[in-house]
């Protein structure tokens, strides 16, 4: 069994905490957090937890195996290179890697360079409806297709890493031709201590011809006209292909689709067999601690939508703002 921490004690953090207490794999030691109230949110939930408001105190305390970083994003970088000095086993990040592209290629650098398994919890690589959605575009039940649109009510850096790098999974033997984005950052808003837009669209094209569009900031819209309110979380997806179409949410566990002439209909793939995603990204770690085979698809995949949310955003703008231009992959 590993032993395991979390650094953070705020959403993200909550995911890991759950996953690692209800895994069979996992020994759950501690979590830090500087928020006296977040700690405290996260100890009502885990009672046997030990809490921190110092990194190097739970690491000199606690000295666990596997660390979960699910700190603001603009630490994420940071935080894990402070812990790879240390006798850990494994590492989770959350995403963004870092809040650059730069930044969080020469973090996965380092951590290839040490062999260390490392996993970003994109959880649509992982959940059975979304899988199987990637499955029959590939298989072509829908025909070829001609356009992705992604709304989403989350921003681009935060949320639509996750539909990026999900979209470079399902269309991996293509290639990005384009990408352009407009923002509209009138507003300031922040999400885990970077500005975002508070309405985005970013294009995308791909040589084969598919045009990806994703609607992004709190000012998005999120609707359908086929999938009821029960089956919309996180962001919707419609794909539209030469034989047919499908739609579907991140996290709904369900999809609805429509091939040749025959009548659309929802189908729904539950998780099973886990609390929530990230006990499979974690129990996925544990195999590659096992196995002695760093696999590091995951993070990769985080880093080309980091690359990609680059391109996008353009250039170097006031305030908190992703900084730096990337080449598009």
């Amino acid at each position: 069994m590993l032993s395991a921490c979390v650094i953070g004690c705020g959403f993200g953090a909550s995911l890991s905490l759950e996953a690692l207490a209800a895994s069979a794999q996992f020994r759950l030691l501690g979590a830090c957090d500087p928020s006296g109230t977040a700690r405290q949110r996260v100890v009502e939930r885990h009672a046997d937890l030990r809490s921190f408001d110092d990194l190097d105190e739970m690491q000199a305390e606690c000295g666990a195996d596997v660390y979960c970083i699910a700190s603001p994003a603009p630490t994420h970088a940071g935080i894990a290179r402070r812990i790879l000095g240390q006798e850990l086993r494994g590492i989770l990040i959350e995403k963004p890697l870092a809040c650059d592209a730069q930044t969080a290629q020469a973090l996965l650098t380092d951590i290839a360079g040490r062999r260390l398994p490392a996993v970003v919890p994109h959880g649509m690589q992982v959940l059975p409806a979304a899988r199987e959605v990637r499955r029959r575009i590939r298989d072509g039940d829908i025909g070829n297709i001609d356009t992705v649109t992604v709304h989403s009510s989350v921003d681009l850096l935060n949320a639509g890493i996750h539909w990026l790098a999900y979209l470079l999974d399902v269309f991996d033997e293509d290639t990005v031709q384009g990408c352009r984005g407009e923002f509209d950052v009138a507003g300031r808003l922040v999400n885990d201590g970077v500005r975002v837009e508070s309405r985005g669209l970013t294009r995308i094209e791909l040589q084969s011809g598919t045009r990806i569009a994703v609607y992004s900031g709190a000012g998005t819209t999120v609707s359908s006209d086929v999938l009821p309110p029960s089956e919309r979380k996180g962001a919707v997806f419609r794909i539209a292909g030469s034989r047919g179409l499908i739609e579907f949410s991140a996290w709904a566990g369900s999809y609805w689709v429509r091939t040749g002439g025959r009548p659309g209909e929802l189908i729904r793939r539950p998780l099973r067999g886990a609390v929530n995603f990230h006990q499979l990204v974690l129990e996925d770690l544990a195999d590659q601690i096992g196995k002695d085979e760093p696999d590091y698809r995951l993070a990769n995949l985080s880093l080309a939508a980091l690359r990609l949310i680059e391109a996008a955003y353009e250039c170097r703008t006031e305030g908190d703002w992703p900084h730096g231009v990337a080449a598009v992959p």
